[in-house]
């Protein structure tokens, strides 16, 4: 496995109440995304994104060293 980076950033609009801006960097196994969208607060797309990547997150930071 070949991980370079993964970032993933979200955080509110500074100008525009009530937006998220996401910015996701992935540079692994070949896969490079870099990316920047906008979303609103009860943009439904957004909201499972959020839930699944804590979801993995979580996962991971309570996983054993192998």
């Amino acid at each position: 496995m070949e991980v370079n980076e993964i970032r993933i950033e979200i955080r509110k609009h500074h100008v525009t109440p009530g937006i998220n801006v996401l910015d996701l960097v992935i540079d692994a196994n070949g896969e490079q995304i870099r990316k920047q969208t906008q979303h609103k607060d009860d943009d439904k797309a957004f909201e499972k994104f959020v839930k699944d990547i804590t979801k993995v997150a979580q996962e991971l930071a309570n996983a054993r060293i192998e």
